[in-house]
């Protein structure tokens, strides 16, 4: 009878961007939400300064469309007026008190309903030739996000089937019909069970929440290989702006290829979102080390590979980021990232990730100088 109460009555009402609750479970009597979440229309008549305080130390910064510290805030953006926090904190304040209120949930779930039968109808009537696979998928993790309509949020689904062909994602994709699907940029010996850097704070946190031997870190830790990705993001109302910093990416990349192995032909995917992404798949660190160095890399031990691929990468994004060019660094040296699989639905657009060509980009042919991109024009959502 107490856990019931305790459960029901003092628990945080708040639900996370992932959609799964708070689990603070001692919130004052008469209040909804415990005080890191406190921001909703009745909190702010009653403490407005505190909301404006829980505002600003989460949402600092106006950040730049491109920005890739979102969630860090540690970044050179612009931190908001005292006036624009106000109407932040307003304008959160109406959004949790709707999201509350059992009108808003049941439209959401008709929403997220909705979407999933037109993924699923584009997925029943496709075949396997529109859809595709990185090098070798079965030594890769997939990641299906996929919407629960009994806990009203999306779960992330870690595909435990060994996906080597198109028939078996296709039937998958069928099956689920997920709101996002990703794949690791990494080739891994044992992929389904992949999970954070056991040699890393999340790693070992969750090592000790499962009660797992710390001896076994490298069981789900065999590192293969991995490709060369780039993710350009950007926040916009059109995506000009992505493909000009695409276009400003890709020159610069064909300017170093003797140097960092990039190939001169790269796979070009627009994420059916806001931006693009650049992947090499030729791309292996044995190209670009020499050959002494080729046998340090062969002499480590698998923590070791992983780290030579990211202080090698991490050098490059260095480079970049020196030119200006706007990217998400952090993608492009991390072994264990995930991205979108191109042939697969966005989720919030219902646009179609897919592989383009660089002749779909729209150019400006300057007189003094070599095409510039300035600009895409995506196709249609589905349904």
């Amino acid at each position: 009878m107490s856990k019931t109460w305790k459960h029901d009555i003092t628990r945080c009402q708040a639900r996370k961007p992932d959609g799964k609750r708070c689990k603070v479970d001692d919130v004052k009597p008469g209040y909804k939400f415990c005080e890191h979440h406190d921001t909703d229309i009745v909190a702010l008549f009653r403490t407005p300064e505190k909301c404006i305080e829980i505002m600003t130390g989460r949402y600092p910064k106006r950040h730049h469309p491109a920005c890739d510290r979102k969630g860090i805030n540690d970044c050179d953006c612009h931190t908001y007026s005292r006036g624009a926090q106000i109407m932040r904190t307003i304008q959160k304040a109406v959004k949790d008190s709707a999201s509350a209120l059992p009108l808003y949930r049941n439209k959401r779930k008709l929403e997220m309903r909705i979407k999933v039968k037109k993924i699923r109808n584009y997925y029943n009537r496709i075949t396997e030739a529109e859809l595709w696979l990185p090098y070798k998928p079965g030594f890769r993790q997939f990641r299906f996000f996929v919407w629960d309509d009994k806990q009203e949020r999306v779960v992330v689904r870690v595909i435990k089937d060994n996906i080597k062909n198109k028939a078996t994602l296709l039937k998958w994709l069928r099956k689920l019909a997920p709101l996002h699907v990703y794949y690791t940029t990494s080739a891994w010996l044992n992929p389904q069970g992949v999970g954070p850097d056991p040699n890393g704070k999340r790693g070992r946190n969750k090592f000790r929440k499962k009660g797992w031997s710390y001896k076994m870190r490298n069981y789900h830790n065999v590192f293969l290989w991995q490709e060369l990705y780039f993710d350009v993001d950007y926040c916009n109302a059109d995506y000009n702006e992505g493909a000009k910093t695409l276009g400003h990416l890709m020159n610069y990349l064909d300017a170093v290829a003797p140097l960092c192995g990039y190939s001169e032909k790269p796979t070009i995917v627009f994420s059916g979102g806001k931006g693009f992404h650049l992947i090499d798949t030729e791309w292996r660190i044995d190209n670009v080390l020499s050959d002494e160095k080729k046998k340090e890399y062969y002499k480590k031990d698998l923590g070791e590979k992983q780290l030579a691929n990211r202080e090698w990468k991490e050098e490059l994004i260095t480079c970049i980021r020196n030119e200006g060019i706007l990217i998400d660094y952090d993608v492009t040296p991390d072994p264990r990232r995930i991205i979108r699989l191109p042939g697969t639905v966005h989720g919030k657009t219902l646009r179609l990730c897919k592989i383009i060509t660089k002749g779909e980009l729209e150019y400006y042919y300057p007189l003094d100088s070599d095409p510039q991109v300035i600009g895409y024009n995506p196709d249609d959502p589905i349904g």
